[in-house]
This record gives structure tokens, C-alpha cells and sequence, in this order.
């Protein structure tokens, strides 16, 4: 066993990464570096929700990939057994299930031609809680400690990813889905803290956002952008598409009965990201979008594409925006 399995090199490793890729890295790396585990596969759920799908970190493992309801099987399994092995044709497997407070969050899987011993297994258990708090860590420094959504210093940097995404996808694709970037405001959220106070004012931020996560997608992106603001990036074939998304959310919030307040509305105003773009520029376009919407009656979903527009105008600071 190589001298970082035996001392803490590997521990600083995994402790040290702020952010997700370079901690699966480290983690593929730390078990690599085991002798009994050459030919291994690990299966994370990184929303740390009972049910989602837990994905492989290791694209390139020589195992053969499991698919999602597989995984969700084995998982299952391992939740019942702290180590679970199995035989076939000479190859021996061996299920380590990754533990993060008390739930199982995913799973190490290794094929030999022998046992592992129990000082691996042990090693492979602790190397696996250590990536699991780390991850944890990660996870909530990305949240709004109000809502838990992603808060807004993680969405200035999906953003940017998104938009350099955006610059290489191929123009003439016509089926490709292009991502969308929504800005949502809770219309005359002022007069909800005036007549109820901030504790009901709060209460209404969590209901919100509770239906932007029903509304939307796991694979989409919602934050808490400041105050009663929230934005979304999320996908969609095309603006008609992605108006029907925000409609649908917009007519759900508007049917929705807040206790002591009874109806709200939201106001919103979305683009599509096609080219990299400064993420403040994306977010004054999206703005003038969302103000267009307020001025022109509120509980409405504005395109900044159909404004017209070439420059952002920030809207008559006269208007009352809430």
C-alpha cells in the first residue's frame, strides 16, 4: 500500500478542494492510489436528497456503467448492509456505501480476483465520509441560508459556465435546447412586510421558492437572487418553450393561497444565454425584461427579444416596482 494511503497526504488532499470537480478528483485519485483497487466505479448523488439519481464521478472506469434505476437498486441494498459483496465468474464485487448523516448518498464499487482486505475496506469507508463532508461543506457554502436555493455568488459563476458553454455549441442546430436565463420578482412584496411584518414576509420568500423547485426541473438552476428576487437558468427548444415554463410557474404562484396574505403574483423577464456574454450585461437585459413586465400591469412573463431593444434601458425609477 502506497505511503498516502498510510499517512494524510490524501486527506489534504480531499479537504483542501472549494469546488466539486477538483474534489471528485482528489477522491478518484486517493483510490486509485490503493493496490486492491485497480478497476473501481463511484456513484454520487450530489443533491444529498433521498431518490435522485446518484451519477458516475469516474467516467472513465473500466466497469461497466450502471444505469440510474440500477443504481437506485444497489443503493437500496447497500443501505441494509455496511459492505455488500457478490461472486461472478471469479470476480469478486464489492458495494462500500457513501454515508453522509445517516443516509446513504451513493456507492464505491470494486471488482478483484480476491477479497478486499479489512484494512482497505476500512480505509475505503473513511476516505469516502471524508469526500462526503467535504462535499457537504461545498454544498451549503452554494446555498441561501433562507430559502436554500443556490444563492447568488454561485449563480454569477454557472452563468459564466453556461454562457462559455453557449460559444462553442454549433449554430445550426436546430433541435439543440438553448439555455434561458429568468428573472423573477414577487410583485408588491413592499406592502406584504408593511401589512404583516418580515416574519410573513419571509414565509412567502419560502413558499416562492418552493414553487420555482416544483416548477422547474432538477436538472435546471434556481436561485435566490436578493430579497424577493429569484432567478432561473433552465432549458428549453425554444423562447415559445421556455414562456409556456415561466407561464405555467407564473399561474401557479398566481393560484396559490399564501396563509394570511391569500394571492400574490411574480412578474418575469427571461433571454436566452447564445453567446458568452458578461453576466452583468445578461442580468440588465433580463432586468429591463422583468420591468417591462411590472409596468405594464405585474403577473406577467416578458422576452427581452420581443422589447425590441438593442441597448439596455433601465426603466422610469417613477414606477412603483413592488
Amino acid at each position: 500500500m502506497p505511503a498516502n494511503a498510510c499517512g494524510h497526504d490524501w486527506i489534504i488532499s480531499i479537504t483542501q478542494q472549494e469546488e466539486e470537480p477538483e474534489l471528485d478528483q482528489a477522491l478518484i485519485n486517493a483510490v486509485t492510489e490503493l493496490e486492491e483497487f485497480s478497476r473501481f466505479a463511484i456513484y454520487v448523488n450530489k443533491l444529498f436528497k433521498p431518490g435522485l439519481p446518484a451519477r458516475l464521478l469516474n467516467k472513465d472506469s473500466v466497469i461497466e456503467e450502471l444505469n440510474e434505476h440500477e443504481v437506485s437498486e444497489l443503493i437500496e441494498k447497500v443501505s441494509r448492509n455496511k459492505i455488500r459483496i457478490s461472486r461472478n465468474y471469479g470476480v469478486i464485487s464489492t458495494y462500500v456505501p457513501i454515508y453522509h448523516i445517516g443516509n446513504v448518498m451513493g456507492v464505491l464499487v470494486i471488482e478483484s480476483e480476491k477479497e478486499l482486505s479489512d484494512r482497505s475496506s476500512m480505509l475505503a469507508i473513511y476516505m469516502l465520509n471524508i469526500y462526503a463532508n467535504q462535499l457537504s461543506l461545498l454544498h451549503k457554502s452554494k446555498l441561501d441560508p433562507l430559502t436554500e436555493l443556490l444563492n447568488r455568488q454561485t449563480f454569477d459563476k454557472k452563468v459564466i459556465d453556461i454562457a462559455a458553454e453557449a460559444t462553442l455549441e454549433p449554430k445550426d442546430h436546430q433541435y439543440h435546447p438553448h439555455w434561458y436565463l429568468a428573472m423573477v420578482d414577487i410583485d408588491h412584496f413592499k406592502r406584504v412586510n408593511d401589512n404583516f411584518g418580515h416574519v410573513i414576509g419571509d414565509e412567502v420568500i419560502l413558499l416562492v421558492a418552493q414553487l420555482l423547485k416544483n416548477n422547474f426541473r432538477i436538472e435546471d438552476y434556481v436561485f435566490r437572487y436578493g430579497g424577493e428576487e429569484f432567478t432561473v437558468l433552465f432549458q428549453a427548444s425554444d423562447e415559445t418553450d421556455a414562456r409556456n415554463a415561466l407561464n405555467r410557474f407564473r399561474a401557479c404562484v398566481a393560484e396559490y393561497p399564501f396563509p394570511q396574505v391569500g394571492n400574490l403574483t411574480v412578474s418575469c423577464g427571461f433571454l436566452p444565454i447564445c453567446e458568452f456574454e458578461m453576466v452583468a450585461s445578461l442580468v440588465q437585459k433580463a432586468d429591463v425584461a422583468l420591468y417591462h413586465s411590472k409596468n405594464n400591469g405585474r403577473n406577467q412573463v416578458t422576452s427581452y427579444a420581443e422589447l425590441g431593444i438593442q441597448e439596455s434601458k433601465r426603466p422610469d425609477d417613477s414606477i412603483e416596482l413592488f
